[in-house]
């Protein structure tokens, strides 16, 4: 006794694929969701990084942008803000939302959200004056 069944493995096919294509995009999708999270954090990062070594020259260290100079000074929070919203044509499909600098004598806080994300990213950067650790360092007959 010899059945004849043509087709079965189509009807089974047209079930399955779908939810393995659906499956293969979620994932990819996922990998984008946090590449694009670990780079926005990554930015953060640095830049924060950067506005915590940014002074006017007073302190005998840092980084001075020159051209603002003859303005009249130029503020840190006003730099990370103009580089947050450069960076945020560089990520693909989750661009970064917003954005803010707070600063204290003791860390500089970047804070951005992410679209489709409900909560910020945020990186705390602690603030380290070079010369002072140097200081710090041969006072103590390190150096």
């Amino acid at each position: 006794m010899r059945r004849r069944m043509k087709g079965y493995f189509t009807v089974e096919a047209s079930f399955i694929m779908p939810v393995v294509l659906f499956l293969y995009l979620l994932i990819i999708l996922a990998a984008l969701f946090l590449y694009c999270r670990c780079v926005i954090s990554q930015d953060n990062f640095l830049l924060g990084m950067r506005a915590g070594s940014f002074t006017l020259g007073e302190e005998n260290y840092g980084e001075v942008i020159y051209g603002e100079a003859e303005k009249g000074g130029w503020q840190a929070e006003d730099y990370v803000k103009e580089r947050l919203n450069y960076k945020r044509s560089f990520y693909p499909f989750f661009p970064s939302v917003g954005g803010e600098c707070r600063m204290s004598m003791e860390a500089v806080l970047v804070q951005t959200g992410q679209k489709a994300l409900k909560g910020v990213i945020a990186k705390k950067v602690q603030r380290l004056n070079p010369v002072d650790r140097i200081r710090e360092g041969r006072g103590k007959g390190n150096a």
